[in-house]
């Protein structure tokens, strides 16, 4: 999509295959080698922490928005099917954090109200 092809791609523990497609090494993680130094093995480390905070989202992505099924042909329907379920996901966060805030000021509002009603008896 962005015309750059990627060098180095993070896999899971799952994953068995081969090492290099089209000139991307397909990483697993692993004991680290001992000839390695310490900031290779930590900037692998990192790499895969990474991959390990999208997988969440990425179950949720399967489970929620329907990624895990594809009625869509080709690879134009591929790259569609994720951009929906994307926008579905985006949709849902920014409609949360848009009425969180509306539904707490009508609460307070409430709470105002009841409030008031009920010092206003207590006068009489």
């Amino acid at each position: 999509m962005t015309g750059k092809c990627i060098k180095k791609l993070a896999g899971d523990r799952g994953y068995r295959g081969k090492k290099e497609v089209n000139g991307t090494q397909i990483l697993i993680p692993g004991v680290p080698k001992k000839s390695g130094s310490r900031y290779q093995k930590s900037k692998k480390h990192k790499l895969f922490c990474k991959r390990a905070g999208i997988e969440p989202t990425i179950r949720h992505l399967k489970s929620d928005y329907r990624l895990g099924r594809n009625f869509y042909k080709g690879v134009v329907g591929d790259s569609i099917n994720i951009l929906l379920a994307a926008a579905a996901y985006n949709f849902k966060r920014a409609m949360k954090a848009f009425l969180v805030p509306i539904l707490d000021y009508i609460k307070k509002l409430l709470e105002m109200l009841l409030c008031k009603s009920i010092s206003m008896k207590c006068t009489f």
